[in-house]
């Protein structure tokens, strides 16, 4: 994506269970989904920075929700959701000394440099937050171009069926602001069999069967559990 380390964390804002998930779609709305992955023998270190930091970020002009989320099966590996009223919110939380200086903590301990991707509302809706065992999915769908629209439609179709689905509790969509045809499906559900049986229902499937002509890249879906 080409975004250094720096810029990449200093715009990351995270939190676990610190507010209620509230996301009516809102054109006005700014979302930034990052991908970290730090270094295994920092991990412990690394959730108790992401931990902290969170904490002090929901006091933050213009924050809507924070989600920070650990990878299941590889600890290492963590995704951070962000919602901000505005573009002008995000940006100055971005800037502020609470963030540079969780930066400055954070940069030494990566393995990799972090993936910072500006989104916009494609398909959101009202949700709520889970429980301990609750389970996310966070999933980057890459189309050819041409098949944007397509695709689009496709995604809305699912969402809209998806938020019916047994103990789903949000299911949104958004678009990548400098690539349309790159979207980030958010999910989160009550269970791991609630997510299980996500993945028989015949409007998955449709969706699957019909994405997989127009893909661009790999169907990439990854499973986390809420810092």
């Amino acid at each position: 994506m080409g975004f250094s380390p720096r810029v990449v964390i200093i715009t990351s804002a995270l939190l676990a269970g610190f507010s209620q998930l509230s996301l009516a779609q809102d054109e006005s709305a700014a979302y930034m989904v990052t991908y970290i992955e730090v270094a295994p023998s920092a991990t412990e270190e690394v959730a108790q920075l992401i931990t902290d930091y969170a904490q002090a970020g929901a006091t933050a002009n213009g924050n809507m929700h924070f989600q920070a989320l650990q990878r299941i099966g590889r600890s290492s590996h963590f995704a951070l959701i962000e919602t901000w009223a505005d573009e002008a919110a995000r940006d100055a939380y971005a800037n502020s000394m609470t963030a540079i200086q969780f930066n400055e903590s954070l940069e030494p301990l990566l393995y990799s440099p972090a993936d910072a991707r500006p989104h916009g509302d494609l398909a959101t809706a009202a949700g709520s937050n889970v429980g301990s065992n609750g389970i996310f999915a966070v999933t980057h769908v890459d189309v050819t171009p041409n098949n944007t629209d397509i695709a689009v439609e496709l995604l809305n179709t699912l969402a809209d069926a998806s938020r019916d689905d047994e103990g789903n509790a949000r299911f949104d969509v958004l678009v990548q602001l400098n690539r349309r045809n790159h979207m980030t499906v958010v999910e989160a559900w009550e269970t791991p069999a609630d997510q299980e049986t996500h993945y028989g229902e015949d409007h998955t499937k449709a969706f699957r069967t019909s994405l997989f002509p127009l893909s661009g890249a790999l169907y990439d879906e990854r499973l986390y559990r809420s810092l």
